[in-house]
Order: structure tokens, then sequence, then C-alpha cells
């Protein structure tokens, strides 16, 4: 009788992948999760004989071994499979043979290889036939996996959904953009996998890097350090000057699929270049990809403290505008991720939702990565746990306090218009582009007695010494307050007009001098250019509240801002013959002009349908070196580009696309528009993509 052998297997891939919520994956091989069963059908070349079995081997990683748990081999009948690795007969005729077979809920993630061996009593021990492979990954829906996500609509947010949006802008005008992550396009999930095999821990040990990928927390961690390229061969190179002449501008990407081809098919060259929530919105890709719970998240007035007191010393000229040259920074916005997983390192206080900074800002442990810290400690103040706590905390938490500095070399503290770190946290809702403000998940409320008490718990683990919760403030009653306003929404190309509100809190008449700054500065921050400067000096009467206005024209600031399109007016207000100094700050982030799109509400899959797209110049100079370009997954299969003749002021320019789509459902086809004067102008639509031919409505412009 002939040694029995398989000739040929069913992986059963309709079946398993919609039972482990993987039929979105566009892959060659199986994809499955992890702690949950799967069938395949083995065909024989004969029966099988009683006395013999089958022994399935199961393996992963460059040096399997079972004590690393990168291996195991299990026979068939083996019934106590529900918390472990193994396979039962679910189905038997003639020589077709169907198994029933399941994996543990913390084996390690990634590309599995399956044989078999078929032994009967006293038969030589053949060698295990190769079968072919599937990939396994974490596993939100079963509740034994440490990435267990318990609400339906929260998974299909957070790990189903391929669609986003980041928010950004400053904490009083906070704006939008779209993202694509679409983490289950074709090659991604390789791509995902590949990224850990590039890591320097793979790289050091590939044996003991491939067994640790069980656990999610490790898997952040590594994947924080590689999507940057500081260390490594990551995947972005960081850039936060505003010269990107050598690659694409942070400001142009408007998904991750692009970021990572273009980093695999160059043979893992980092790409030029990302900002911070390019990185973000790129991990969210590859955490959702891999099956971790994964959300895209946003604080305004983000504190970067770089000698870890916990406070933001920033440092002004003596003229009111903002020194560069200074360790911390006060950023009008930072962009990471949250994770969902069960944190087994430090106890399930802290399960939930982690932190993760893959931009790279910081060394942690010798490598640029920052986290998984753990959502709870940020709040209680417990920054001496593992990973980055400190740093978070001091991000969204930190006391600012503002020196200005005089040419005589002395400094001094002022009062500012109550700058305060870590405000309207900000994330994508679950199941809407709506806002969610989440930033009572990382603070408590500002000046209450539970938000003093964690921040003094803070600084008494900082190395630091204990400074107490606030510095020296300059000594005697209040005599001035300011506030700086914007009278309406400040779009690119329209003339600005900033409003000061300066108050007396006296009974007597006090002379003000105001210094007046206009910057077009980087979002970090940092000043770029000065667009105009002015001194005031007026009376005011006691108990009287004066209100004048600082204009700034298009011509001032045009040819200066910055991608980011942020202006920020700074008043150094000092009362003559006292030491009163305040400071009064306004941030603006400049809409960009609207892109007009007409789309059909509906269209059929491989079917054309006609986009129109209005580009028009609301300039007072003619826009030349104008550029369009229209993608969409699952609608382009490339990123189209089109030349749009210069535009004078008032002039427009209608545009026709031709789509094909290749995927059903909701769709979001994205608009970039450059020229000489506007590095940057985004519009996106809508649109349903169905499997048949129906009645489409008129087209509806967005």
């Amino acid at each position: 009788m002939a040694d029995p052998q398989v000739i040929a297997c069913d992986w059963y891939y309709t079946v398993n992948e919609k039972a482990h919520h993987t039929d979105v994956y566009e892959s060659d091989d199986l994809v499955l999760r992890r702690g949950q069963p799967f069938k395949l059908t083995l065909i024989l070349n004969r029966p099988l004989q009683p006395e013999e079995n089958i022994f399935f081997t199961i393996e992963t990683g460059p040096s399997p071994s079972e004590t690393s748990k990168t291996k195991v081999v299990f026979p068939l009948f083996r019934a106590e499979i529900q918390q472990s690795w193994g396979a039962i007969l679910t189905g038997l005729k003639s020589t077709s043979i169907t198994v029933t077979i399941n994996s543990h809920p913390d084996a390690v993630i990634g590309r599995y290889f399956l044989s078999v061996a078929i032994l009967g009593r006293g038969s030589s021990k053949q060698p295990p036939q190769s079968i072919g492979a599937f990939n396994l990954l974490f596993n939100p829906w079963l509740q034994g996996d440490a990435v267990f996500m318990a609400e339906e609509d929260q998974r299909q947010e957070y790990v189903i959904n391929e669609q986003g949006v980041i928010f950004q802008g400053s904490d009083e005008d906070i704006t939008s953009i779209n993202w694509e992550y679409n983490q289950f396009e074709k090659d991604i999930l390789d791509i995902c996998l590949i990224i850990l095999d590039r890591s320097s821990s793979y790289k050091r040990d590939p044996a003991l890097d491939v067994s640790k990928r069980n656990d999610p927390l490790y898997v952040c961690r590594v994947l924080s350090a590689m999507l940057n390229s500081k260390d490594d061969d990551g995947v972005l190179e960081e850039n936060w000057s505003d010269d990107y002449k050598n690659g694409v501008s942070p400001f142009s990407w408007n998904g991750s699929i692009n970021i990572l081809k273009s980093w695999y098919y160059s043979k893992f060259k980092p790409v030029k270049y990302g900002q911070c929530w390019v990185y973000a919105g790129v991990l969210c890709t590859v955490l959702r990809s891999l099956g971790i719970p994964t959300r895209v998240v946003t604080h305004f007035n983000s504190g970067q403290d770089k000698n870890g007191n916990l406070f933001i010393d920033l440092q002004y000229k003596s003229q009111g505008s903002r020194q560069n040259d200074q360790e911390d920074q006060l950023w009008n916005f930072h962009v990471w991720n949250e994770a969902y997983f069960k944190r087994r390192d430090v106890g399930k206080l802290y399960n939930g939702w982690q932190v993760i900074d893959s931009t790279p800002l910081k060394r942690s442990d010798g490598m640029y990565q920052c986290g998984p810290a753990p959502l709870t400690a940020i709040k209680e103040g417990d920054i001496n746990l593992n990973y980055d706590v400190k740093y978070m905390f001091a991000s969204v938490n930190a006391d600012v306090a503002c020196w200005i500095h005089y040419i005589n070399g002395t400094k001094k503290q002022v009062s500012n218009n109550r700058k305060e770190t870590g405000k309207f946290i900000s994330t994508k809702a679950v199941g809407s582009n709506d806002r969610m403000d989440v930033t009572h998940n990382y603070k408590y409320a500002t000046g209450s007695e539970k938000e003093i008490q964690i921040f003094e718990k803070a600084l008494k683990l900082t190395i630091a010494p204990f400074m107490g919760r606030t510095r020296e403030k300059p000594q005697g009653e209040k005599i001035l307050s300011g506030r700086c306003t914007v009278d309406q929404t400040s779009t690119f190309g329209q003339d600005i007009n900033f409003i000061l509100n300066l108050k007396n809190l006296t009974t007597k008449s006090i002379k003000v001098s105001v210094y007046i700054n206009a910057s077009a500065i980087l979002y970090t921050g940092r000043h770029r250019h000065t667009i105009w400067t002015d001194e005031k000096s007026l009376i005011l009467d006691p108990d009287l509240e004066k209100r004048f206005s600082v204009p700034i024209t298009y011509g001032q600031y045009g040819k200066l801002l910055i991608d980011n399109g942020v202006i920020r007016m700074t008043a150094l207000c000092v009362v003559e013959g006292t030491e009163e100094r305040i400071l009064v700050e306004r941030n603006v982030s400049l809409v960009m002009p609207p892109v007009s799109m007409t789309l059909p509400e509906k269209a059929t899959i491989n079917q054309e349908f006609n986009a129109n797209i209005v580009i028009a110049n609301p300039l007072s100079e003619t826009m030349n070196s104008c550029i369009l370009w229209v993608e969409g997954y699952g609608l382009t299969d490339k990123i189209l580009q089109k030349e749009v003749p210069s535009l004078k002021p008032g002039q427009s320019s209608d545009n026709n696309f031709v789509i094909t789509p290749t995927k059903t459902g909701v769709r979001t086809l994205l608009v970039n528009f450059s020229c000489d004067k506007i590095q940057s102008m985004k519009g996106s639509s809508k649109i349903l993509i169905t499997d048949s031919q129906e009645v489409f409505g008129s087209p509806v412009p967005t």
C-alpha cells in the first residue's frame, strides 16, 4: 500500500474569512484571527487506515521552536482545543478529511506555515508534508485575546473602518482633514509584517523578536520606532522645515498606502516627508491591519517638555516675538495614536486605551520610540510606569511659564492669557466624522482640586526638585487684563482683522505701551517669518475696556505664510510706572479656499462616471504652476494628475475626470490642488458604489 499523501487542500477561504471578520483583506493567503477555529479539508491519495493518524505542524518565524511558542505539533482528535492549538475531525468521506483547527488566543501573530505527517503503528517516521501558509492576526472579537473590544460598533470603527478624519489647527480654530487608512488593500498586510521584520529588535535576535509578537504591547512599541527613520530603515523621514523640494510635503498626503508602498517598493528607503499627523495616520493603518483597535488622537497646545520638569518655559524677546532657540515648545497641536489592549505588565487597572507616538521627538530606551503609555496612568499622574507616561503626561498637563528676555541680559516672568496644555483632545466619533472630545480621559477638570492633586503627585515623582503647582508670579494685584479675538472665519487670500481687548482693572488711569508682532509660524510654534510689527501707546481710564483692531492684509502675509497657514499675533502690554506686563497671544489657522466637486450620488462598479472639479482663484493675484491631483481607494488605481492653466484673479477652471470604480460601498474621492501661491487646497466627496445598475439621482455638488 502506498504511503498516504495529501494531494490537495481546501482552505474554505470564504467561510473562514467571513467567520474571522477578515473577508475584507485582499490577500492571496488565508487571513485568520487567533483563538478562533477554522476548518480545512485534506484530500489524500488513499483512505486513512484505522491505525493511522495525522499530525499537524504549524510554525512561524526564521527559527521555529516549541519552547518559544513559534512552533506547535499536535495530532488529529485532540479534544482540548478551546485555549490551545488543536484539531478535531468534523468530516470523513473516503479520501476526504475535514478538520477544525483552533489556535491559541495568545499565539504569536504573523505568517504561519502548515505541514502534516501521517503516521501509523510501526510505520517509519515520514517528514512533514507542506500544505500551505496563512496569516494569523490579533482578534478583537475574542474575549480571551488581549485586544478584545466588547462593543461591535467600536470594533467596526477602530478595526474595520478604512477612512478617517484627523483634526488639526489650533485650540481656537479646529480644522480637519480626511485620511485614507486602507488597511485591507492588497499587499498592505504583507508590508506591515515586513516592517516588523526590518526592526532593530528583529535584526539583533530574529527568533526572540518573533516569539514576542503575541503581545500587542511589544508589537506597538516596535512599530512606534519603525514608523520613523531616526534609528533604522523606518518608513517615514521627518521634516520640520517648510522646504520639501526633495520629497513630498507632509501636507500633500491623503492616506497611508502610497507611503507604505513607496517604502516597500523602494527597497525600504524612508519616504520623504512626514510630520505628526502623517506618522499617526500610517501607524493607525498598520495596527488596524494587524488587528489591534486603534484611533488617531489630536491634542491642542501640546507641551514639549524637554528637560522633564513638567513646566513649559516659553522665551520671548523684549518686543514680544517668541524665540526659536529654546528647548521647551508649545505646539499648536500634536497627533498621536491610542491602541486598545490589556496591560499584563502593570495590572488590569491600566487596561484599555494606550497612547503611542511614532513621531520621532524623544529617545526612549535609546531609540526614537514612545509608548504605549496607559491612558489611565496619564490621567492619574502615575508617571513612573512604562512606557513614557511622564512624557505623555507633560504633553497635556505641564504648566506654561512665559519669560521676557531684555537686552541687558535679564528676564522677567509675565502672565499670559491662559495658556493651557492639552486642550480639546479630539478623535473621530464612532460611526460619523464628528469630533469627539476625549479630554476627560486624559485629565481632570482644569483648576479642580483633583487636577491639582494629580499634578503635585506627578511632580513628586519627577527627578527634578519639587517646585509647587505654579512658579513665582508678579507680586500685587493685577492691573491689566487682555484678550485677542478674530471677528470672522479667516480664509487664505482675505484680510484678517485681529481684535485686541485691554481692560484696566484698577480705579486709576493707566498708560499702556503695546508691542505687537504678527508672524508666520509652523504648527510646532516655531517662528518662520515676521509679517508685521507695531507699537502703540494708550491711556486706559479706571475700569475701562478698550477694543481696537489690528488688520493684517493678504498683501502682507501672502508670500510669507507656511503650508499649514498659521499666523500668530502677540501683544506684549507694559503698564508704565509698574512691574505689570501681560502677554496676549492668538494663533489663527487660515482656512484654505474650497474646492467645488460634483459627483453622482451613486455609481456602478466597473462602470465609468464623471467627476467634475472646479478650481477658482479667490486671490488678488494670478495663480501659476497649477496642478490638480485626484485619488480614491476603490475609485482610482493610481493618483490622477492634471496640469491646470494659470488662473487670473476671479477666474476658474472646470476639470472633468472619468472614474471607473473597482470596489463597492461608500467611497471617498480626494482632491488636492497646489500652485505657486497655495501649497495645498483639498476637497473630498463621498459616493456609493453598487453592484448593479440603478436609477441614479441628479448630481450633488459638494
